[in-house]
Order: C-alpha cells, then structure tokens, then sequence
C-alpha cells in the first residue's frame, strides 16, 4: 500500500529510525573521519545530535508535523556536536522552517522542506566545502525534487533519494584530496546515507530493506601520520543563551578566531561551533553578547595523537561467539575485534576461545559466549591466558549484539551494572521446527512443528508466522519498540520480509527489520528492544 502522506507521527520514527542506525555504525563514521580534522569522532557526534532530535520529537510525536519537525530542530540546535552534528542540526531546522504551517506533507512538499534544508546548512558555513556532507545531501534533495512530482508514494520515492546520496558519497574522493588521499569516502556524507537507510529499513515494501548491511566496508582505521590538526585545535562548542546579537553578525565577529565555524539558530539562542586556537578568548567574547551555557572545548591535536602517532595498543578488546556468517559480520560492524564461529555440530572448545581471546591486541578482554552451551567452556579461558578475562553472560546471539553496541568503543572496563542495564535492554526468542516430540512446561510439540524458545519456556502454533508474532508477543512487542528478526536455517530473504511485514501489520506503533544471521538449526532469532 502507498504511503502519501508524512505527518508528524511518520516523522518521528523517521528520526527514531535514522538515529538506531546512527548508533548502530558510529564506529564505522568514527573511523572514516579524516576531513575537516582526523580526530575520529564524526560518528558519535552525528549520533548524539540526532538523539537530542529524537528526545524532544517524541513527546510530541502525536500533534503536527510542523510541531515534532520544530521540537526536532530545537532538540538537534542544543545537543548538536561537531562540524557534522551541527550541519545535522541546521538542517532539521531547515526543515523545520520549510513545514512550519503544515499537519503533514505530500512527496513534492518534502522535496521542498529537503531542499531548504541543505540550503540552511549551507547558509550556516562560512566556507562551504564540497565532497562533504553538503554534497550528499544536496543530490538527494536534488533526486527528491526531480521525481516528487510524478512519484507521490514516499517509499519509492525514498530509495530512490537513497541510491542518488549514496552514488554522490561514492563520488566524493574526488571532491576532496584528503578523501582521495586516505581512501575513503566522507564521513558526514555517509552518515548521512546510514540515516536515511536506516528510516527505510522500517518501510514495509521497500525493497532497499533487504541491504543485509551498509555498503561502507567492515569498519578500519584510516588515519595516517600525515594527516595533521593545524593551528586551530580546539574544537569549541557553546550555547550563547539570553543573546542580544543577532547569528550573522556573531558569526562575522567569530571568523577570525579560528575556523570550521558554524553559527546557527537566532537571538535568544544561538549554538556555535568552532575550531580555534583560542577558546578563552572566544569565551570572553561571546559572554559579553549572552550568557555561554554547554561549553565544550576538546584538543583535536591530543585526539589524533591518541588514534595515531602515539596509537598505544587497544586498553579493551572484545571477543564474540558468533552463530552464523550474518552474525559475524555485524558483530564486527559493532566493534568486535575477533569473532569465534561456532563449528558445524558443535560448540567452540576451551582452546577455539582461548585462540579468540589471545587475538585481540588488548590486556583486557570481554569474552561473549551468546550461548549457555558455551558458557562453562568461556569460564575456563581466563586461567589459561595472561590477559584479563572478563565473560560476560550473553545467552544467545541477540543478547550478544546488544553487549556490543554497549561496548563499542569503551576505553575502559564497564561496571557489572552497567553490563547487566545494556543485556535489560533486549529479550530475545529462537524460533524453529521442533526435531522430536516433546513436552515442556505443559506445552506440548510435535517433530517439524514450529516452535519458539523463550528461556525455558515453549510456545507452539499451527504455523510459522503465528509462532513468531506469538513470540514477540511474550517479548513485549505489543508495548512498543523495536523488533528485529535473523533469519537463518531454511529461511530465504523473501521470507524474512514476509514476516517482517506481518509483525507490523500486527503490533501498531512498533519498528520492524531483518538481518541475515546465517545461523543454523534456528529459522529466526528475534529480538525486542524497549
């Protein structure tokens, strides 16, 4: 069925959507980072700007489009890192702008809000660049502009806004020589791509769902000593509350304490971003034009050092049991450094782990068995190796995942509190066709029946679909949030939609995707975030 209308509750998940991707492959633009400065940190700060967008839009997800569209934007204006968070920002508020006086919005009219959005961040940058972030989002409003008038479904439309931003990511090495110099693709620009890939992995029908991953490569350093900060290292970030001048002339003030500067929003609040020399000085400046609130200054020069010239061996590691080839490659998307499979028929022996550990270039090493059967065996690996071990109980796969977007990137052991708040986060269920007659806990199955694994727990149907959405049911998912099924075992890609589909059809209000796990023995693994 199309879809002809975004209203403000359809922008809401879209903002929900693009920021769980953000998060997802943070490390991934965090790696890519080299322009404007290699400090490694585009992807956390596109992904904290567009949570801050997500913490303001969704207490009002139920009103208008132009009321979740302008508590996006103010949201966006005070959470807003870094060069790219900033354009982030500037451009919900572009955004916002454009669908002011609007319940909701047809496809040519969000070509429109696309295109004043890029606009105001361009109007934001004192220097416009391109091969940047600029570039990407450009094409894609351009390809929206192009296409809306003869294509009102938002879906079709969509991906093909996606495939034009990823095709302008592609082409943006040779904009710019750092990129070509380094070999990558810009960082912002592929944020970009991941968020508006990430809205369309929740549109039932669209076929760029069925992207099993993104289309960057597995995530590598690519920083190089060549690559240097500069004079200006200190990236300087602020909140000019209460202002009695105006953006234009604040930023022309600013301009010669530095550069990549961003000024955006209008008296009374503004939001500034600048790489300067000399943070006091702009400091004192911009207190005698308002009160300075959210003030942040980070050695950029220090940053890079740490990532390259004076790289140390990793503090922390993380070795994951991974059940399939689907598994595996997400785990390392998540920031896994060693993956150990799970062989065919069996379970990894002390020594496979002990090998997984011992791979990883930390001192300490988190250990995720994502299996009970796995367990013991991981308990052993620590009095046989001179690293610090620490095994966390991930019980399955899904539990896994999301140990590893909770440690991804850590620079230091976490709290057995927090490991047990990240594994709270997720439940998860098996789904299979039983090998042997069986009862457990009164629950009754027949061999090649369907069947769900909740714990210990068994839940049984007529057929598959009705054991999966009887499953998410008991996870929780009729509350609400994210349900994420793995297929594998028998299951096709075709099949993984089909269901998918119809666990959105049943639950109202709950986000639904798929990834290939490839495991075997298990048809879908299924996940529920709250």
């Amino acid at each position: 069925m199309a879809v002809t209308q975004l209203d403000g509750r359809a922008f809401e998940k879209f903002v929900a959507a693009g920021t769980y991707f953000l998060r997802k492959y943070r490390g991934v633009l965090n790696d890519l980072n080299v322009f404007p400065v290699p400090d490694g940190d585009t992807g956390s700060n596109m992904y904290l700007t567009a949570r801050a967008a997500l913490r303001d839009a969704h207490p009002v997800r139920t009103q208008t489009l132009a009321v979740v569209a302008a508590a996006a934007a103010h949201g966006s204006l005070l959470g807003a890192r870094g060069n790219s968070g900033v354009i982030l920002s500037q451009m919900l508020r572009g955004f916002a702008h454009s669908v002011r006086h609007r319940d909701a919005i047809d496809t040519f009219q969000l070509s429109l809000a696309m295109r004043e959005a890029v606009a105001a961040a361009r109007a934001a940058l004192t220097k416009p660049v391109e091969g940047t972030i600029l570039s990407v989002a450009g094409a894609a409003a351009d390809e929206a502009y192009r296409l809306a008038v003869r294509e009102p479904d938002f879906y079709r439309l969509g991906n093909a806004v996606l495939r034009a931003a990823n095709a302008a990511l592609e082409r943006t090495p040779e904009q710019l020589p750092a990129l070509k110099e380094a070999g990558v693709v810009d960082s912002g620009g592929a944020g970009f791509c991941y968020f508006l890939e990430g809205a369309l992995r929740f549109i039932p029908e669209a076929s760029k769902r069925t992207t099993a991953f993104p289309q960057r490569p597995v995530r590598s350093a690519v920083f190089t000593r060549r690559q240097t900060v500069g004079e200006n290292r200190f990236c300087t970030e602020f909140v000019l509350e209460n202002a009695t001048i105006e953006a234009h002339p604040f930023r022309d003030a600013l301009e010669k304490h530095g550069d990549s500067l961003l000024v955006i929003g209008a008296a009374p609040t503004i939001k500034v971003h600048l790489h300067t020399g000399e943070p006091d000085a702009v400091k004192t400046h911009a207190g005698r034009h308002g009160t300075v609130t959210r003030w942040k200054v980070e050695d950029m020069a220090s940053q890079h050092n740490l990532l390259v010239v004076d790289a140390p061996a990793k503090h922390v590691g993380i070795a994951a049991v991974v059940a399939g080839p689907g598994f595996e490659r997400i785990a390392r998307e998540l920031g896994a450094d060693v993956t150990i499979p799970i062989p065919a028929g069996a379970n990894p022996s002390v020594e496979d782990l002990l090998i997984g550990v011992n791979a990883s270039l930390a001192q300490t090493v988190y250990l995720l068995p994502n299996d009970p059967n796995v367990a013991l065996a991981a308990r052993e690996v620590s009095t046989l190796t001179a690293k610090t071990v620490i095994v966390v109980p991930t019980g399955d796969p899904v539990a896994g995942l999301a140990l590893l977007l909770r440690l991804g990137g850590i620079e230091a052991p976490l709290e057995a509190a927090e490991l047990t708040a990240a594994l709270d986060e997720v439940r998860s269920a098996s789904v299979f066709f039983a090998g042997k007659d069986s009862s457990v806990g009164g629950v009754a199955v027949t061999k090649g029946a369907p069947t769900a694994a909740i714990g210990k727990a068994l839940v049984s149907g007529q057929n598959l679909a009705d054991v999966i959405a009887a499953a998410a049911a008991q996870l929780g998912a009729a509350d609400g949030g994210l349900v994420t099924l793995y297929y594998g075992g028998s299951q096709k890609e075709r099949d993984a939609q089909k269901h998918a589909a119809l666990l959105g059809e049943r639950f109202a209000g709950v986000e639904v995707q798929y990834y290939y796990g490839g495991q075997s023995g298990i048809e879908y693994w299924i996940g529920v975030e709250r």
